[in-house]
């Protein structure tokens, strides 16, 4: 089986390395998440609010760009900066997942039109490191003291790290478990690498998230002054 690499480094999973109904199935889990996740994303009050429009807006074409930039060898392989813990903080999990299936979408049909592997894709992409980062969020907010840097340490540094380890994991297992490559394909090209590929992710979510809740905190709507700053 030849498959045409030269698109299929980093962001997506080729649809022939899996069967068609594990891609049946990734679908359905994916459309499923979407409809919740309408069902909780507050469309009204973004439109309401135009300079969170644009920064809405305008993060998703950043990010459509950098998704762009890829490593890896073998297709499925890969690895790309996810983003998705910094959209989670900055927007929320409904709308962190809305914007990046817009993005993973775009992203697909100006590439390759291969709709069927979407949900595989998404689910491991998107869902996985976004419900990570969220995880992560709702942890520290429970067992952890509310203090600044808890929340740039644990919640945006190393939360954009576990969200890239759980997010490389779940593909690794899929991949291993339809038998699209031999386990030490596996080890040597993606989980071998996969905490030199956390770092970068790590560095500048946590960077780019001290910025804003110092400037811009408005733009990051999981951080709260009253619970991380004030009568700290």
């Amino acid at each position: 089986m030849e498959i045409e690499t030269s698109w299929l480094i980093g962001l997506h999973i080729p649809a022939q390395l899996m069967p068609v109904s594990v891609l049946y199935i990734a679908d359905a889990l994916f459309f499923i998440t979407l409809l919740y996740t309408i069902k909780q994303v507050e469309f009204r009050q973004l439109l309401k609010n135009r300079p969170s429009q644009h920064v809405y807006f305008g993060a998703m074409v950043l990010l459509f760009l950098l998704w762009g930039v890829k490593a890896g060898i073998s297709p499925g392989l890969g690895f790309h900066h996810l983003g998705a813990t910094l959209f989670t903080l900055m927007f929320g999990w409904p709308l962190a997942l809305a914007g990046l299936t817009i993005i993973l979408f775009a992203s697909v049909l100006l590439q390759h039109n291969e709709l069927i592997a979407l949900g595989a894709n998404g689910c491991l992409s998107i869902v996985v490191p976004v419900f990570s980062s969220y995880a992560v969020l709702k942890l520290s907010q429970k067992y952890l003291v509310d203090n600044f840097f808890i929340y740039i340490f644990v919640v945006a540094f190393f939360g954009a790290g576990i969200a890239v380890m759980f997010s490389r994991l779940s593909s690794i297992l899929l991949l291993s478990a339809v038998g699209a490559y031999p386990d030490t394909k596996l080890f040597e090209e993606s989980l071998l690498y996969t905490p030199l590929f956390m770092f970068p992710e790590m560095f500048i979510t946590g960077m780019l998230i001290s910025v804003f809740v110092v400037y811009k905190p408005e733009w990051v709507i999981t951080f709260d002054d009253e619970r991380y700053i004030i009568g700290k």
